[in-house]
């Protein structure tokens, strides 16, 4: 006899598994009981006061790039989450490029403080009036066609192979402007051929990077093109990104759904092609009445959570040779006595309150060598780093991420997986990167000396591997990497991406390892509950409200 009972235990308690747990709790009315082995839920969204007293570090997710389009769905049928805490600052750049040799920068404008993109427009245009014009013509299709389609595709489930999604639809339509040749470039390539000036075409590449989208990568260049859509009205998070987290858990909370912490999943119990419940390493059983919602990544999933004797053997191959080696960054976080003052604020003073900006050379084939090096398991080049600075403390209004007068930073740069090297060599390392990003960081910022520095929090792949089990040996952010066969109906492959389990009734899966990509976003976790809606009848709240999605 089961030691607890619920209509559906979840496995983990990310941020995907948990947004679908509000939609279950709230509008489905069931009995939800999520397990997680940390101390807390939702790893990703997670923040600490460090590196000193006063200061937020985030230790995972802390770009959230669109923040209407991240949680699109939640904003309308969750008025409290806003309430609880969930609250963003829009920053007036979203993403941009800063060169060391010239000393000037390059950016986009957020949509939501720059609806036409005039500033984007008249930023482009001082360096190339061509550029200028074709991100207008981006910018309108983005409106008309690529967003609206985006937003079907990542606000629902995935769909087969010969059966149309939005994308398709998108590209097979005229008016939308896409090139079929796109699907096979690499985003070099696309940037190279859509923009003329060295400037512009950094603007993207490295920024794309931080999404998990090789440079080099071939049959990426469509996805790089239509992250713009996911690009479009950066913001910082009001106390941090935990602020999310505490106010998902409330939601749940008040809607009758349980958190258990510290509680690691030993095994998904199957009886008859049926999932009924989970076992706890602990030994005690969990009654699942009407489903089993794994949040944990693929491999787990399949190999010490379900049991290989589950699932077509061709899914098995394919979760085991999954890759996930690249999208491995160290990102720091620097609490500051005061604010980094760049060089290139005489070219333009809104550098100051870009959000993602990239600190490297214009030559965007530098990104890509940067990208052989690493796949070569060699360190990048310290002389070619291309290195993002963000900024969360400059926000208006104050957010609380440093005392009045100080400055909390965020650099990040892509490193070698967490594998590469033993414990105790990244403990070395963390000391050498650090002194790296500083010399580099002085290039562009003539403050930015060790003096400077009050503190500062090491995240490297190693850290983000022992964070959280999801990000595996490697400590991929994005639990795994984002190449062709790893993105939209094929993560993690195309029989498990739509989230149901063929062959076990009654067991569901979502998570940044499923269907579209990764990120600190809520897609799959609406989907999930699609889902669920449609295979228990339960309320449809996107129909109620006239939504698309």
């Amino acid at each position: 006899m089961a030691d607890m009972s619920f209509d559906v235990v979840i496995v983990g308690g990310g941020n995907k598994a948990s947004v679908a747990a509000m939609y279950l709790t709230k509008y489905g009315k069931m009995s939800v009981g999520l397990f997680e082995d940390r101390h807390e839920a939702m790893a990703g969204w997670c923040a600490e006061e460090a590196p000193a007293p006063g200061f937020i570090a985030h230790q995972c997710s802390h770009l959230h790039a669109d923040t209407l389009n991240y949680h699109r769905p939640l904003w309308d049928d969750f008025p409290e989450w806003k309430d609880y805490g969930a609250d963003y600052v829009d920053r007036k750049v979203n993403y941009g490029f800063v060169d060391k040799v010239d000393q000037r920068w390059c950016g986009v404008y957020n949509l939501n403080l720059d609806p036409e993109q005039q500033k984007t427009y008249e930023l482009f245009a001082r360096f190339s009036q061509k550029d200028a014009d074709t991100w207008m013509w981006i910018t309108d299709k983005m409106n008309k066609y690529w967003e609206p389609a985006f937003l079907k595709w990542v606000f629902n489930p995935a769909v087969p192979y010969g059966q149309k999604d939005a994308m398709d639809n998108l590209i097979a339509n005229p008016d939308a402007g896409i090139d079929p040749l796109w699907l096979t470039y690499t985003p070099v390539q696309i940037y190279h051929e859509l923009f003329e000036d060295p400037f512009v075409q950094a603007t993207f590449v490295r920024a794309m990077q931080s999404g998990g989208i090789e440079p080099d990568g071939a049959g990426q260049g469509l996805t790089a093109l239509l992250a713009f859509c996911n690009w479009r009205r950066a913001g910082t998070a009001k106390g941090g990104n935990h602020q999310l987290a505490h106010a998902t858990q409330r939601v749940i909370a008040e809607n009758g759904g349980k958190f258990f912490y510290r509680s690691p999943v030993a095994k998904i119990l199957i009886e008859n092609g049926r999932a009924k419940g989970i076992k706890l390493e602990n030994g005690t059983e969990i009654e699942a009445k009407k489903a089993v919602l794994s949040g944990v990544d693929p491999y787990q999933f399949v190999f010490n959570l379900v049991g290989p004797e589950h699932f077509d053997p061709l899914d098995v191959k394919r979760v085991k040779a999954l890759s996930m080696d690249w999208i491995t960054i160290g990102w720091y976080t620097w609490a500051l006595h005061e604010q980094p003052k760049f060089y290139a604020e005489k070219w333009g003073e809104d550098i100051d309150h870009c959000m993602w900006l990239c600190s490297g050379t214009k030559d965007i084939e530098d990104v890509a060598r940067e990208s052989y090096q690493r796949r070569m398991n060699e360190w990048p080049d310290p002389e070619n780093f291309q290195m993002i600075i963000s900024n969360h403390s400059n926000a208006e209004p104050d957010c609380g991420y440093a005392p009045l007068g100080k400055a909390c930073v965020i650099t990040e740069q892509f490193v070698n997986p967490a594998w590469r090297y033993t414990e105790a060599e990244w403990k070395v390392i963390e000391k050498r990167f650090a002194d790296e990003q500083i010399r580099h960081w002085q290039k562009y910022c003539p403050n930015m000396t060790w003096d400077n520095v009050i503190g500062y929090v090491p995240i490297t792949p190693f850290y983000t591997s022992r964070h959280a089990r999801n990000w595996g040996r490697s400590g991929n952010w994005n639990v795994l990497d984002m190449i062709p066969s790893q993105v939209g109906r094929n993560r993690p492959t195309p029989n498990l991406a739509s989230g149901r389990i063929p062959g076990v009734k009654g067991l569901y899966a979502t998570g940044a390892g499923w269907h579209p990509f990764g990120w600190g976003q809520s897609f799959q976790g609406y989907w999930t509950y699609k889902n669920f809606a449609q295979d228990f009848g339960l309320p449809k709240p996107w129909e109620e409200k006239g939504r698309e999605f």
